[in-house]
């Protein structure tokens, strides 16, 4: 018996010395060496873990194709090990190919029941093929077991963001702040969230947050600017892009989005000269021409108010045509334009049969420049049918409509 075991260890010797010295070539950046050594040796015996240095050297040399082929064949001579199911999971994942990914994460992590960081990378591998839903179980048992790591908090929170869990993203994704508060991808996550929640003020105080802790950054600024544009939050948005665009150029979109902001803000000068910036660029945008033409509208600039708007209905999407009509009909009035206002006035109330109230400003338009009072007097009835006792204008209108029978009255005695 002593025997025997004297004889495998000198048989195993040259092995262990030779894996070694390969060990020792991989250490030291002696590629060409490793690779020479490893053939000679799996001449001899077939090895997996041999094969599987093979793997690793030929990925360092970008050779790609062939730490394939080597994983492959350590797979093949042991099949449970998780090592060699992750690695070459990992070459998948590189090569473009997620789906067959999948497959070796799930068995390199079905054989390490407790290595958590074989379960993040399948929950991130469920993420690239977008299976939302097993990634986010993957991530609740890493957490059932460790809820205080950062980084698979983070993950945890991405997946139920896309699964639609928002307030549990968000208290995630706090929670990663409130231990790395220079985590710029968290602080662009949650503005998004709060925005899909309405949420202004939290807007505000994550952006503010970001940029103490990352001052004056582009992206977070821009994020927030636009998060609070998208909620009209005019005052709010403001600011920002203010800040963004003191440090920074600018692409046309933030040009149209600034320039609105401004119209709201009540500074219509101002945004003239940044929606003119996009016009020139894309004279075809109705949204630019619209408030293109309130701005000149504010500014009593009623005939270029005029031109833009009658741009913006002629190249409008439906929904929008009703509320551009009703604008370009009320500066034709002002412009004392009668009979295009009403043209307009008209279009607007047959887009959107909703609105009532234009039926009321068609009858005023008419009272004020047409002699014919039965025209006004028939907008002014259809309008109190359609709206009611308890319109806006309601009593406005019935005065209106007792005086013009009263005047129709007395001409007629």
């Amino acid at each position: 018996m002593f025997r025997k075991w004297i004889a495998l260890l000198l048989w195993a010797v040259p092995f262990v010395c030779a894996a070694q010295t390969i060990d020792l070539l991989i250490l030291n950046k002696n590629y060409n060496e490793a690779l020479f050594q490893i053939r000679k040796n799996l001449e001899v015996r077939l090895d997996a873990d041999l094969y599987f240095k093979q793997g690793l050297i030929y990925r360092q040399l970008s050779k790609p194709l062939y730490a394939e082929n080597s994983f492959e064949n350590s797979i093949s001579l042991d099949s449970t090990n998780s090592k060699y199911l992750s690695e070459y999971a990992d070459l998948l994942t590189e090569f473009g190919n997620p789906y067959k990914a999948v497959t070796f994460y799930q068995r390199a992590a079905e054989h390490s029941i407790e290595d958590f960081n074989l379960k993040y990378k399948l929950g991130r591998a469920f993420m690239n093929v977008e299976n939302y839903q097993k990634a986010y179980d993957v991530f609740m048992l890493i957490r059932y077991k460790d809820s205080t790591n950062i980084v698979y908090n983070k993950q945890l929170a991405l997946a139920a963001l896309r699964i639609g869990k928002t307030d549990q993203a968000t208290d995630l994704f706090e929670s990663v702040l409130a231990s790395n508060p220079n985590d710029f991808n968290t602080y662009q996550n949650l503005i998004l969230l709060y925005m899909k929640n309405d949420d202004a003020v939290q807007i505000v105080r994550t952006s503010d947050r970001g940029l103490y802790f990352l001052p004056e950054n582009p992206a977070i600024l821009l994020r927030g600017a636009n998060s609070l544009y998208n909620l009209a939050e005019y005052e709010e948005a403001k600011p920002f892009y203010e800040r963004y665009l003191s440090r920074n150029d600018s692409a046309l979109e933030i040009f149209k989005n600034y320039g609105i902001t401004l119209y709201f803000c009540k500074e219509p000068e101002k945004a003239i000269s940044l929606l003119e910036k996009y016009f020139y660029q894309i004279p075809n945008d109705p949204n630019v021409d619209f408030y293109l033409g309130l701005a000149y509208r504010d500014m009593a600039t009623l005939s270029r108010s005029a031109e833009f708007l009658e741009m913006a209905v002629a190249c409008a999407q439906p929904t929008y045509l009703a509320e551009m009509c009703h604008h370009l009909g009320k500066v034709y009035g002002l412009n004392r334009e009668f009979e295009l206002s009403i043209k307009a006035l008209q279009k607007a109330f047959n887009f959107n049969t909703k609105k009532v109230e234009i039926l009321c400003e068609i009858a005023k338009t008419y009272e004020e420049f047409n002699p014919n009072k039965k025209l006004a007097l028939n907008y002014y009835n259809q309008y109190l049918k359609e709206a009611g006792d308890s319109a806006v204008n309601a009593k406005y209108a019935q005065e209106r409509v007792r005086i013009i029978r009263e005047g129709t009255y007395r001409n007629k005695n």
